[in-house]
C-alpha cells in the first residue's frame, strides 16, 4: 500500500491545516480551516478530485470567552485535523484486502459454482499480489477451465508450484494438494488426461484422502493401490512413501 502522506501547511495565526494523503494511487485533500472566526466555528472537509467526500465541522464558541482561547481553538482546529487525517488512512488500510482474504473469497465462490465470477475475483487480486502463488494456482486452473488457455493456464500453474517450492523450503508438502489439485484440473481442461491423473497422484502422495483429489481420480475411473497394500491408505507408512516418492517425481 503505498502512502505518500502529511503535506500540512499551516499559516502563521494556526487558522488553516491541509494534508495530502496519497494511498494506492488515490489523492486526497484534507484541509481543516477556521472559516468563520466571529463564531468560531472550524471545518474540516475531504476531497478527492474536486469533490467533497465528507465534512465536519466544531463549534468552538464555549471557549471563545475563556483565558487562551486562541490556542484552545488553534489547539482543537490541529487535533480535529489530525484526527480526520488519521481516520481516512485507518479505513482505507481496512479495505485493502490480504491474498488471504481474497482467495477465501475466490473458495467461496467456487464451492457456489461461480466459476467466472471467481477468476474475475482473482484477475482483480493479482493486480495487487501479482506473485502469490496460492492466487496464481486457481487463476491458471480456471483460466484454463473456462478461457480455454490451456498452455497459458498450465504454464501459471506450474509456476505457482515453483514459487511455492522457493517461497516455503520447509512444510510446503502440506500445500502441495491444492497445486496439485489446480495443475491437473488444468491439465484435464485441456484434454491431457495422463498428465492430469498423474498430477492428482503426486497430490495424494503427501494426503493420501484429499477429498477432491480422490473425486478427481474417481470421476475418471483411476485409482492407484496403496504403496503398502497391508495397511490402509491413511497408514502413516503409506503417507511417509508417498511424500518421498512425490519428491523424486516432483513437477520440475
Amino acid at each position: 500500500m503505498e502512502k505518500k502522506d502529511i503535506i500540512k501547511i499551516r499559516s502563521n495565526l494556526h487558522k488553516e491545516f491541509s494534508t495530502t494523503v496519497v494511498i494506492d494511487g488515490r489523492k486526497y485533500l484534507i484541509l481543516t480551516e477556521d472559516i468563520e472566526p466571529e463564531k468560531k466555528i472550524i471545518t474540516t472537509t475531504v476531497y478527492h478530485k474536486g469533490k467533497i467526500l465528507s465534512a465536519k465541522t466544531l463549534d468552538c464558541r464555549h471557549i471563545m470567552d475563556k483565558p487562551g482561547s486562541q490556542k484552545k481553538i488553534a489547539d482543537l482546529l490541529y487535533k480535529q485535523h489530525e484526527t480526520i487525517a488519521s481516520t481516512l488512512r485507518q479505513e482505507n488500510a481496512a479495505a485493502i484486502k490480504t491474498p488471504s482474504i481474497f482467495l477465501n473469497e475466490v473458495k467461496n465462490l467456487l464451492q457456489r459454482k461461480n466459476k467466472r465470477g471467481a477468476l474475475g475475483l482473482l484477475t482483480k487480486a493479482l493486480e495487487q499480489y501479482p506473485y502469490e502463488p496460492f492466487l496464481l494456482s486457481y487463476y491458471g486452473c480456471l483460466e484454463a477451465v473456462i478461457n480455454k488457455n490451456y498452455s497459458y493456464g498450465i504454464d501459471i500453474c506450474l509456476k505457482a508450484i515453483k514459487m511455492i517450492d522457493e517461497k516455503l523450503p520447509i512444510g510446503k508438502e502440506f500445500f502441495y494438494p491444492a497445486f496439485y489439485l489446480n495443475l491437473g484440473r488444468a491439465y484435464l481442461a485441456s484434454g491431457d488426461k495422463k498428465n492430469a491423473v498423474e498430477t492428482f497422484e503426486k497430490g495424494l502422495s503427501c494426503e493420501r484422502e484429499n477429498k477432491d483429489l480422490l473425486w478427481e481420480i474417481k470421476k475418471l475411473g483411476e485409482r492407484r493401490n496403496t504403496l503398502v497394500p497391508y495397511f490402509d491408505r491413511s497408514h502413516p507408512l503409506n503417507k511417509y512413501i508417498g511424500m518421498l516418492l512425490h519428491k523424486m517425481t516432483k513437477v520440475p
